[in-house]
């Protein structure tokens, strides 16, 4: 099974200091980061609004993919949210935290806030 990861999942992920890379691995997920994600986490570092928290977290998110050796993918699409609509559409996991995304997709990796952990979502 593939997921791929959405920007704020990442970053959030980082904030709450979950090893998402390790538990998605564990679930049994084939890890995948589009290279447009990768892309809006630099533009967003770059970002006068964005907190320094969030700037560390960018850091590490981008340390942490580079260790694990994270697979890069490209999604097409003029808009990140599309691509990952239409992947998920045809069966692919999508980890977001996005209600738009999480509306049209049946298969997500959320965050369970109660437990600091990881979970999925089928509609």
């Amino acid at each position: 099974m593939e997921v791929l990861l959405d920007t704020n999942f990442i970053i959030s992920c980082v904030l709450k200091r979950i090893d998402f890379v390790n538990e998605l691995a564990e679930m049994g997920f084939n890890v995948k980061v589009p290279r447009e994600v990768l892309q809006e986490l630099k533009d967003l570092k770059k970002e006068e609004k964005t907190s320094r928290a969030e700037r560390v977290a960018i850091d590490v998110a981008f340390a942490l993919l580079d260790e694990r050796k994270v697979k890069k993918m490209k999604i097409g699409g003029r808009y990140v949210d599309e691509g990952l609509i239409q992947k998920g559409k045809k069966g692919i996991h999508i980890a977001t935290l996005d209600r738009g995304i999480k509306r049209e997709v049946p298969n997500k990796v959320v965050i369970d806030a109660a437990r600091k952990s990881l979970k999925v979502e089928r509609s």
